[in-house]
């Protein structure tokens, strides 16, 4: 806090030597000095007793946030504009976990309509949050204009699920659908060079096939009917339906929609999805009557940021620590913020875990499809240096590890996943497009002399046979060395792994089973499982999460340029909401498409990643 506050003296006193001592110039120092004591001032929201907690998840469920940029933050402001909300995945677990055992919290209500969705393994944790949350007897109410797949399933596990009258809950199960290239490839005459090991490598069918090969079919079917069984189970259990109704329902959906008289509402009614068809003013009425009257029209409530800020002592403070390295997103080289495992990045939070005496083991907790082999090595190399020096290094896997996220992990004393990760993915790629056809096509030719084969490769020139065979040769290369990483870590020997490798991908409960995973459970297991490791006991220690936090000088200036940080109206009541639309969800979905491109900076051009980890 003490270099915190130089600095935004140093930052007034500069500022005022840019304007002067003009009457402006005081008005401005004095605005920034308040604004500097409210940011470092406590001003800890409190908890009114019989407020009900409101979980309210905005955006995309994830491990981390993206930490703002006082830039970027200020220019969204004034155009009216916004990146894609985020709402991380501890924060719900903590104030679910807190509020349970807060007598002054008398229950939960669940809004979904800000919800945009998450991997289904991040879905079921906060499911399983929601019941323990139940067994305290409190009630939990789940309230939303329409319920899509992802969040009905946390909905589910209310006492009672309201839904509106044009609403609807609609279940679609999951599937794995993407744009296949060679027709356009083959227009423009572009040459595509793949390099490639595994039969279940499919990161580059899209540019070399015209549909999904059999392969590819027979592996993504098998995971993701994993993952669909667990989503019916879970619903029919937090519903008490029948086993197997819910299926069965989705299977004959259209004459069910046919006999509510095409009422989507109805249709969720009959089917025993939802509990009241209600308008606004019906269900706010019944959860005012249950939680007594708060401000404006609306129950009495609390929001889970301003319950997490106000109920910060009662997250475990003393103790040793385990840290906690978070990997999410692709992996690339150099430095990155939370949206991406940055391999420096990463590497530096491992070592400076590694020099505080006060950690006695890491969780590497991993939500990544892979990405840059290079940067997995890196990665994986901090964390065997943390184990020689006498570190247990558990790994946990959130909603995706696969392939360069497997990579990662291989080493770690003992690996945990829950039954719907994503892992696997064990394969290595290179892919190098060529050109020559497609300028010739526009009358460029590219041609000249070189002192050798390699000289001049581009891809305004075709690949010769020797590049194309180097190339191969060091990608078999990186399978093997792939190999004998998972071997070495997993106490398996190469031929083994290689029987459930070929960049097939698993669910983590099949996974368990194939000896790619070592407990199923959940990121508390693991947290547990560290502690044991490193010999701590009575439950004496507290996980630290390293990650980037913003700094007192860059809120100082984000609250100076958005009116003290005052959050809009429409992020403080999500009871208002008239929910997230499907051109923000596609919005979304485009954005993570291009991001995609950022996965490809490795510097030898070794890419372990898996394109076929999604479901929608």
């Amino acid at each position: 806090m003490i270099k915190s506050g130089a600095t935004a003296v140093k930052f007034i006193f500069k500022i005022i030597q840019g304007i002067g001592t003009t009457f402006l110039g005081l008005f401005v120092m004095l605005m920034l000095v308040f604004l500097w004591i409210g940011a470092t001032s406590d001003n800890r929201p409190s908890v009114p007793r019989g407020a009900a907690l409101v979980l309210a998840p905005s955006g995309v469920i994830v491990e981390q946030v993206r930490v703002p940029d006082p830039a970027e933050v200020i220019i969204q402001e004034y155009s009216n504009s916004a990146p894609p909300a985020e709402t991380s995945i501890h924060d719900i677990l903590a104030v679910l976990e807190r509020a349970a055992r807060d007598d002054r919290i008398p229950g939960l209500v669940i809004f979904t309509d800000q919800m945009v969705g998450a991997y289904p393994a991040a879905l079921h944790t906060v499911a399983e949050a929601i019941r323990e949350f139940k067994k305290s007897g409190k009630p939990v109410y789940a309230v939303s204009s329409s319920y899509n797949q992802s969040d009905y399933l946390l909905a589910a596990q209310a006492n009672k699920v309201y839904l509106n009258n044009y609403g609807s809950v609609l279940l679609t199960g999951y599937g794995r659908y993407t744009n296949y290239y060679k027709g356009l490839l083959d227009k423009i005459e572009a040459n595509v060079n793949v390099f490639r090991v595994g039969t279940f490598k499919s990161a580059v069918e899209p540019f070399i096939r015209s549909d999904m090969s059999p392969a590819a079919k027979e592996a993504n079917m098998a995971y993701m009917s994993v993952l669909w069984d667990h989503y019916i189970s879970d619903v029919e259990s937090a519903r008490e339906m029948k086993a197997g109704s819910l299926k069965a329902s989705i299977n004959t959906v259209s004459a069910n929609l046919r006999a509510a008289g095409g009422d989507f509402a109805l249709l969720a009614k009959n089917g025993g999805l939802v509990d009241e068809i209600s308008a606004r003013h019906e269900w706010r009425s019944e959860l005012i009557s249950e939680f007594g009257a708060g401000s404006g029209s609306s129950f009495k409530q609390i929001g889970m940021d301003q319950y997490l800020a106000a109920t910060e002592n009662m997250a475990k403070s003393s103790g040793s620590t385990i840290a906690v390295i978070t990997a999410q997103g692709p992996i690339i080289m150099g430095e990155g913020g939370a949206e991406v495992a940055a391999a420096e990045t990463i590497v530096n939070h491992i070592r400076n875990a590694r020099r505080n005496n006060a950690v006695k083991a890491i969780v590497l907790r991993v939500d990544s499809p892979g990405g840059s082999a290079f940067a997995s090595e890196l990665i994986r190399q901090e964390l065997l240096a943390a184990k020689a020096d006498g570190l247990p290094v558990i790994a946990s896997f959130a909603s995706l590890a696969a392939s360069g996220g497997y990579w990662i992990s291989a080493n770690a004393d003992e690996i945990w996943a829950q039954p719907t990760t994503i892992t696997g993915s064990i394969g290595i790629f290179g892919m190098i497009p060529t050109f020559e056809k497609t300028l010739a096509k526009v009358g460029i030719n590219n041609d000249g002399v070189g002192t050798t084969e390699l000289a001049g490769t581009s891809t305004s020139r075709e690949l010769n046979d020797t590049v194309k065979d180097l190339i191969q040769q060091n990608i078999e290369q990186g399978y093997r060395r792939f190999l004998d990483i998972v071997a070495e870590g997993r106490g398996m020997t190469p031929a083994d792994v290689d029987k459930i490798a070929q960049g097939r991908v698993w669910a983590g409960e099949t996974a368990k089973e194939l000896g790619l995973v070592d407990h199923l459970g959940n990121f508390d297991d693991a947290i547990k499982a560290a502690a044991r490791a490193a010999g701590i006991e009575d439950d004496k220690y507290r996980p630290v999460f390293y990650r980037d936090s913003i700094s007192s000088m860059d809120q100082l200036m984000i609250n100076m340029f958005t009116f003290a940080g005052v959050k809009s109206k429409a992020a403080q009541n999500p009871t208002g909401s008239l929910g997230t639309s499907s051109i923000a969800r596609f919005a979304e979905e485009l954005k993570t498409e291009a991001n995609k491109l950022m996965m490809f900076n490795d510097p030898i051009g070794q890419y372990v990643l898996c394109t076929d980890c999604s479901v929608k």
